[in-house]
């Protein structure tokens, strides 16, 4: 839990804090994983920069709002394959200018900003030509906003996807999922070029993604990436898309979840507290639902018992989360949340009251 002060500027200087547990920490000093941790909180993740042009349904006001509701964190996700590989156009630069507007705003209203980066062809073929541009793009992010206080973070990796191969029939053999080598190749190279850009990036939050998508996969990153840099993390997550009623799926969830739902997340949960146990590499969750997104198989009622289990046994942990996606409870280009009941893959759900039951569990802010 936390609470926020932010003291009058000076002419010399605007000095912020925030406060965790009973430690008080100044956002223009380095972060440690641990006070992190506790500042992420709970959040959602965004779609502004998952289309162009990315501020068309955005205002400073849906921030504001996030932080009034009680959430401190929203992923910024950032689709690099809308751009071209050179990083020296005008219209990457307008993206540039977007993404720091974005950031801007969030610090401005001590909502935690987590950029991450998205390209779902690059993750499937992992060509040398998509390696060199993984690692420009972030250092062109990395080098606009090295002087943005502690309290930005970036997230190296949204999800390693093979859709894109699946889909165009192709192997999936080169892909960062299964070549968990690429994986580690791209991460020492990418986190070695944002630490060289200077300012606050030399000690900045940097969130490694895991090399499968869950926590289970956490223990394939080289030791050597993190090892002696005292300021990463690792994301990971499962239910980007929600419970389901696939018996025998590790996402299955039905009724209360006694009957393994449950148990699911448990051993879900598990696995990333065990990895950060063996190696002190504390864990985020970047993406979860409380519905099946895709067949729509969860009940409202299910929905709520799944997400106030969920979120409590992540409390008990530790681990702070993204709620995927904000446009779900909130309308961006309204500025308002949502209170319509919506039909969400033929089930009916009132968002606004699953949220709320999201909110009785979720770790409390104090400000």
């Amino acid at each position: 839990m936390f609470g926020s002060l932010v003291l009058l500027p000076s002419a010399f200087l605007l000095f912020m804090v925030f406060i965790t547990g009973e430690t008080v920490v100044n956002v223009n000093n380095p972060i440690s994983p641990k006070e992190y941790q506790a500042k992420i909180r709970a959040g959602f993740s965004t779609n502004w920069f998952k289309s162009k042009p990315p501020l068309k349904k955005y205002s400073e006001q849906n921030i504001i709002d996030v932080h009034e509701k009680g959430f401190s964190n929203l992923r910024l996700r950032c689709r690099a394959d809308l751009y071209s590989y050179d990083f020296s156009t005008v219209e990457f630069k307008r993206f540039l200018g977007s993404l720091t507007t974005v950031v801007d705003d969030c610090l401005k209203h001590d909502v935690i900003p987590i950029i991450s980066w998205i390209h779902h062809h690059a993750e499937a073929y992992a060509t040398e030509k998509d390696r060199v541009a993984y690692v420009g793009w972030w250092t062109a992010v990395a080098r606009q906003l090295k002087d943005k206080d502690y309290r930005l973070s970036f997230n190296l990796f949204t999800e390693l996807g093979i859709d894109t191969c699946k889909e165009e029939g192709k192997s999936c053999d080169q892909s960062l999922r299964r070549r968990t080598d690429k994986y580690n190749e791209w991460t020492k190279n990418v986190t070695k070029a944002i630490r060289g850009t200077g300012g606050n990036n030399t000690k900045r939050i940097l969130i490694l993604g895991s090399p499968g998508k869950t926590a289970k996969d956490l223990p394939k990153i080289d030791s050597e990436i993190y090892k002696n840099d005292r300021y990463m993390m690792v994301e990971w997550h499962l239910y980007a898309s929600g419970p389901n009623k696939v018996k025998d799926s590790q996402k299955y969830w039905s009724g209360d979840g006694k009957s393994g739902g449950q148990a699911n997340v448990e051993e879900a949960i598990s696995y990333a507290t065990s990895f950060s146990n063996k190696t002190g590499l504390l864990t985020y969750l970047g993406a979860w639902m409380p519905h099946d997104n895709a067949n729509g198989s969860i009940t409202e009622t299910e929905a709520i018992k799944f997400a106030r289990f969920f979120v409590k046994e992540l409390r008990k942990e530790n681990i702070p989360w993204s709620l995927n996606v904000l446009d779900n409870y909130y309308d961006t280009k309204e500025s308002k949340w949502r209170t319509e009941t919506q039909v969400i893959k033929g089930q009916q759900l009132k968002m606004a009251k699953i949220l709320n039951n999201i909110r009785k569990e979720m770790p409390k802010a104090i400000y």
